[in-house]
């Protein structure tokens, strides 16, 4: 695994490092729901915020685990733009959750929430050209 591309390394890098972080968050949200602490469990807005950003990070960065795997056999092509698009997308989903639930108004998400909307689009323009660089397998599987 030597000749690994520098965008394929960043992937699995930012992969790796936000899945931990993100992982620890998720037993840090769930420690606090479970010793039932008020700020969070009191919270309706912030609880489901932070779930979803824990959601969001942990689920993304599979994604960019599993992405880096593709490129690094061959099954898919990925661009830089679609690269930086998919880490965009793996860092502003679950920031725009966190900071949405951080700090929010009585009723709604705090204006971090901007963020994903941001990111989703990021994801989605990512997923579109990933998906149209996709091999044939049965071309792959002939080699």
């Amino acid at each position: 695994m030597g000749s690994t591309s520098s965008p394929t390394r960043a992937l699995l890098r930012q992969g790796w490092i936000s899945l931990a972080i993100w992982i620890a968050f998720g037993i840090l949200v769930e420690g606090l729901v479970g010793y039932r602490i008020p700020a969070l469990l009191d919270d309706l807005i912030r609880r489901e915020m932070f779930r979803l950003a824990h959601a969001h990070g942990t689920l993304l960065n599979i994604v960019l685990i599993i992405v880096a795997v593709c490129v690094r056999l061959e099954l898919i092509q990925i661009g830089r733009l679609a690269a930086l698009g998919l880490r965009l997308a793996a860092v502003l989903l679950p920031v725009g959750f966190f900071l949405g639930g951080l700090w929010h108004f009585r009723d709604d998400p705090g204006v971090g929430i901007f963020l994903v909307p941001i990111g989703a689009l990021a994801l989605l323009a990512a997923a579109v050209s990933i998906a149209l660089s996709v091999r044939h397998p049965v071309e792959k599987l002939q080699r």
